[in-house]
């Protein structure tokens, strides 16, 4: 969501001294109150389930990163956790962010301390609640503070007040709580009738996934929430509203910034919030473009906020990842659907990742979809690379055999000894790790692209018979994909660019073509140095007619 203080820029559309504000200026903080926008129908809910029934539920808010969860949870503290409950209690607002805590006590302790404050603020019963208050903080085991922090909250509750606690980035509980007893103390504290805090989270996983991944044993707390209030992207009305609160939108602008946004965006609001506030720090400046002039504006905004749009893409993959669902992001975007479901599909959409399209799904924004298709497309690289690298040891290592012999190893030992030593200790700390598991391979497996250039190069005249072609066509090509192999191979965009990767492609498919049919199997790579980058996806086998066809092609 966006956070909007009205900061004054020195100068506005009017002339020097005409302070305009800039109502996205502070985008990525949470907001609440006039500076919220959107967002009608989980306002709803959650006042409805927390606030305006006469049992206050707990409710779960659940969204990918930057969304505005913390936003919501704000707006709705802010503005319902006020004056008296249907059952006529006192609202005790509290916050905690519970990425600050750093043990399974100190959240409740925050708790309590956040409680007593606010009844010493408001000079209601804090004296009553001092003498537990002060047992409390003695308290130094688990199960002699969880009896004191009860005990508080029930003589608080019998004293008619009604505690609401957000407990903001609830994902860092899994780090924090590493059994289930602190899941089951908090799940106490909301669901009985003595005590009843009503509890509002915010996660970028659902609470199952939390637990699961906090603890192996088993715990009842997600199933006092009920459904997840999840938040995606905003929808145009939403959209509208933002663009709304602009001092420069007029209707000549508010239609064509609408599309731009929604198409950058797609509604995202801190993606959003961020473009607007750099337009509008601009035309603080400048003052507001005439229509001829925005298309250029708005292109200098993107690339202002470039890298800002890269990371967010970051991070939602990086949840993805965590989750183990990019594979079948990728499948419902590029198929083939292998073990993508309907209801994966569903889900995305409604996290705001994805949305229907013409031809069934696409990211949530024209950005996020060529992001990932250059994911997709750097994981078909790499496994073209993978078994050019193969093949290419293998063609040699027959090449070699029909120059040398069998001894063709000693022959390279005596002409380049230093690289073919090297290969043998990337082999030998291969070996020291894996022991018996280990495969027996040849040390040219554990050769890089500039190694294999080099034998090449040192062997062409004994070679050309077998592998052909010409020594500076060979040299060309080798250079060019271990030049292209190493950023790659580290998930680095530097070092790249999409025509330097074409003839990546190109030159793959070449040294394919050229290379002669291995008399022994192939061998395949088992250093760290020749696997697909950790984390990287498709990174598996390439279907071996798929890649025939492209080289024969």
């Amino acid at each position: 969501m966006v956070a909007a203080p009205m900061g004054v820029n020195a100068a506005g559309p009017d002339g020097p001294g005409n302070p305009v504000g800039n109502p996205y200026a502070g985008y990525g903080s949470p907001v609440a109150g006039p500076e919220f926008v959107g967002r009608t129908a989980a306002v709803s809910s959650i006042r409805n389930r927390t606030f305006a029934s006469l049992e206050t539920a707990s409710v779960s808010i659940v969204g990918p990163p930057r969304v505005g969860k913390s936003s919501l949870a704000r707006h709705v503290h802010d503005r319902f956790a006020t004056g008296l409950s249907v059952r006529g209690l006192t609202f005790v607002p509290v916050w905690i962010t519970v990425s600050g805590c750093d043990s399974e006590q100190s959240l409740f302790r925050e708790l309590a301390y956040a409680v007593q404050t606010w009844m010493s603020e408001h000079g209601a019963h804090a004296d009553r609640l001092e003498p537990l208050y002060a047992s409390l903080s003695a308290a130094g085991s688990w199960d002699d503070m969880r009896m004191q922090l009860r005990t508080y909250l029930r003589r608080l509750r019998r004293l008619g007040y009604q505690v609401v606690a957000v407990l903001d980035e609830f994902d860092a509980a899994r780090n924090i709580f590493r059994r289930s007893a602190p899941y089951e103390f908090l799940r106490a504290l909301a669901y009985e009738p003595d005590v009843r805090v009503a509890l509002i989270t915010t996660s970028r996983r659902g609470l199952a996934e939390i637990v699961v991944r906090s603890t192996p044993e088993l715990s009842t707390f997600p199933q006092i929430f009920g459904l997840p209030v999840v938040l995606g992207c905003f929808d145009t009305r939403e959209l509208t509203a933002l663009v709304a609160r602009s001092p420069h939108i007029d209707a000549d602008l508010e239609q064509p910034l609408l599309a731009w946004l929604g198409r950058e965006t797609g509604g995202q609001p801190f993606l959003a919030s961020a473009l607007l506030s750099v337009l509008h720090d601009r035309w603080a400046i400048h003052g507001v473009p005439r229509p001829a002039e925005l298309p250029r504006h708005l292109g200098e905004a993107v690339a202002t906020c470039s890298e800002l749009t890269v990371r967010h893409h970051e991070q939602m993959l990086e949840l993805l990842r965590d989750e183990d669902r990019l594979r079948i992001l990728l499948e419902v975007l590029f198929g083939p659907q292998v073990t993508a479901r309907p209801q994966d599909a569903e889900r995305l959409a409604r996290e705001g990742i994805i949305r229907p399209s013409a031809d069934g799904w696409a990211g949530f924004s024209e950005s996020f979809q060529e992001y990932l298709g250059l994911l997709e497309r750097r994981s078909d690289d790499w496994s073209l690379w993978q078994l050019t690298e193969t093949r290419l040891r293998a063609g040699l290592t027959t090449a070699l055999r029909a120059a040398y012999g069998d001894l063709w190893l000693v022959k390279l030992k005596e002409c380049q000894k230093r690289l073919i030593e090297e290969c043998e200790n990337r082999q030998e700390r291969v070996r020291r790790g894996f022991g018996e598991l280990a495969a027996d391979e040849s040390p040219l497996d554990y050769a890089y692209p500039h190694d294999l250039l080099a034998i090449i190069m040192m062997h062409w005249e004994q070679l050309r018979p077998t592998l052909g072609h010409s020594k500076d066509g060979w040299q060309e090509r080798l250079q060019l994909i271990a030049r292209v192999r190493t950023p790659m191979a580290h998930n680095r965009r530097s070092g790249t660019s999409p025509l330097l990767m074409e003839q990546f492609r190109q030159y793959c498919r070449d040294v394919l073509r050229w290379l002669p049919r291995p008399a022994d199997p192939e061998p395949s790579p088992v250093s760290s140095e020749h696997r697909a980058p950790v984390g990287d996806v498709g990174a598996g086998p390439v279907d071996q007619g798929t890649v025939d066809a492209g080289v024969q092609g």
